[in-house]
């Protein structure tokens, strides 16, 4: 039931309310379109957008229209990483130009996860397994000891202790303690994790989606595992995303199953697609200005958002675009 294998990572921008400016900027990854043809020159653009007013409007930052663009994620100084096709970008001024980092070696980066303390250190999660960088881009090398197989969906830098490294494969949870250098199986054996989140007030309460068996939460760290699938008819969870100032309220994103949400930390969901026409949800994106903005990508039906905490939904952009990733800085 691998519905998803080269796909994981997707650019996410920061968006902002209608009532109200926020500071945020909403990075979205736009992998392809339907809509594109041959030999028509109005077709759309796919790679990087932008948006810094709540998803009113989007700017195309990169990188061109044929990279195969899977997530970006800007670091805490500011540089915006983008995990492609092709390897992975960088960009020290907003997404204006990019240069790549990477070498032939290194290709099909599916997500980047920057330390948040030492943003020179970057993760890259690829289908050849994980690769580490500590001087920005400058070089890197593959740290894959210990992983039984390569394949690597994300990789998530624990921000209360930067030695303590998280990454989602196709047998399950791995851990590192120090750096990356060497992972041990730390849960979940046997399933296939799709992505993780770290609870944005308590960093020992972390959650994993699966493509078969739902969504797991961890409340020491990520050494012991609890299934919170109750209620929850889709399993394949492709996206998680923590609502900023109450953590117990987080969404996830379903194959066929479009966006669930839980108040009471995942104990129980609830199904919420009013308007939503794409059930195929890969990426979430909660605006921490104002948790009752929510975005939703979706596979070939582009980006939808809510406004009232995922309880309506409306189109946004990207007609019949694959929105494999979104973030918010």
């Amino acid at each position: 039931m691998l519905r998803s294998r080269l796909f994981l990572a997707v650019v996410i921008p920061f968006l902002l309310c209608d009532a109200t400016i926020a500071q945020e900027t909403i990075y979205m990854s736009v992998l392809s379109s339907r809509k594109h043809r041959l030999n028509v020159s109005d077709n759309p653009l796919v790679g990087l957008f932008v948006s810094t007013d709540a998803g009113a409007t989007w700017h195309h930052r990169g990188w061109r229209e044929y990279v195969r663009t899977f997530y970006g994620e800007a670091a805490s100084d500011g540089t915006v990483w983008l995990a492609c096709g092709n390897g992975v970008m960088r960009s020290t001024d907003g997404g204006t130009r990019w240069r790549i980092t990477t070498g032939w070696q290194i290709t099909e980066a599916l997500k980047v996860s920057a330390d948040p303390k030492s943003p020179s250190t970057v993760y890259a999660a690829t289908a050849y397994g994980i690769f580490k960088t500590t001087n920005n881009g400058e070089s890197w090398e593959q740290s894959n000891i210990g992983l039984a197989l390569p394949f690597t969906a994300d990789v998530l830098v624990d921000r209360s202790n930067s030695s303590h490294v998280l990454a989602a494969t196709e047998e399950g949870l791995y851990a590192s303690n120090d750096g990356g250098r060497v992972w041990k199986l730390s849960g979940l054996k046997g399933k296939g994790v799709r992505t993780m989140a770290q609870d944005p007030l308590d960093p020992r309460i972390l959650m994993a989606c699966t493509e078969e068996d739902g969504v797991f939460r961890s409340d020491d760290g990520g050494k012991r595992w609890k299934q919170k699938s109750r209620s929850l008819r889709h399993q394949t969870v492709y996206a998680i995303a923590f609502d900023p100032k109450q953590s117990s309220r987080v969404y996830i994103g379903t194959h066929d199953g479009g966006v669930y949400f839980t108040n009471d930390k995942g104990e129980h969901w609830e199904q919420r697609i009013q308007g939503m026409r794409n059930l195929v949800v890969h990426s979430l994106c909660v605006l921490p200005s104002n948790p009752n903005v929510v975005f939703a990508g979706t596979l070939n039906g582009g980006l939808y958002r809510s406004v009232d905490g995922g309880l309506n939904w409306e189109f946004n952009s990207q007609e019949e675009g694959q929105v494999w990733g979104l973030s918010v800085r």
